[in-house]
């Protein structure tokens, strides 16, 4: 690691008895760069429930990791690509899984991070080791990820033949 970037308000070290000026001097001091960068609002706060949600007591509405896993946990995928500014990739690893026709069938143990609720999502893009593949459904549940491809002329055999990574775009 050569380069450090971190928001105003970063805490690091023992009780986050460190902020960002610390880390800027001991990075220069250990001749890393350090990239202090101001935080990104939210500006399209949600609101479930008729009230706005506050991640925690701290939350001014700051777009971070916190707010996009709650938002993620609760399956508004579309509010977690405003936050990200792109689409969410669940990325699978590829050794478990079972493939019919248009169908590939992998556990839940294959996921690299964090999934959007369980449920139903249409309109996502599957990509295999960073290639688009096409457009597809996609069915969460407590044991798999099911994914429907939806273009008649792809065989989900076929593609995902000798690859490691199958990566699932939502929104």
């Amino acid at each position: 690691m050569a380069n450090n970037t971190d928001g105003e308000n970063y805490r690091f070290g023992y009780k986050a008895s460190g902020d960002a000026s610390e880390l800027v001097r001991l990075c220069r001091e250990y001749g890393l760069a350090a990239f202090i960068v101001s935080p990104v609002m939210d500006k399209n706060q949600r609101s479930y429930n008729g009230a706005y949600r506050s991640i925690n007591s701290s939350d001014k509405g700051q777009v971070s990791s916190t707010r996009v896993r709650h938002a993620l946990a609760l399956g508004d995928v579309d509010y977690v690509a405003k936050l990200l500014g792109r689409k969410h990739r669940l990325v699978l690893s590829l050794d478990k899984q079972f493939c019919s026709q248009k169908r590939i069938l992998v556990p839940r143990s294959c996921m690299l991070n964090q999934p959007p609720k369980d449920g139903a999502y249409y309109n996502c893009t599957v990509l295999v080791d960073d290639k688009l593949i096409g457009p597809a459904s996609v069915v969460i549940d407590t044991e798999n990820i099911n994914i429907e491809l939806d273009d008649e002329s792809l065989e989900a055999q076929d593609i995902i033949l000798d690859h490691q990574f199958i990566g699932i775009e939502f929104g």
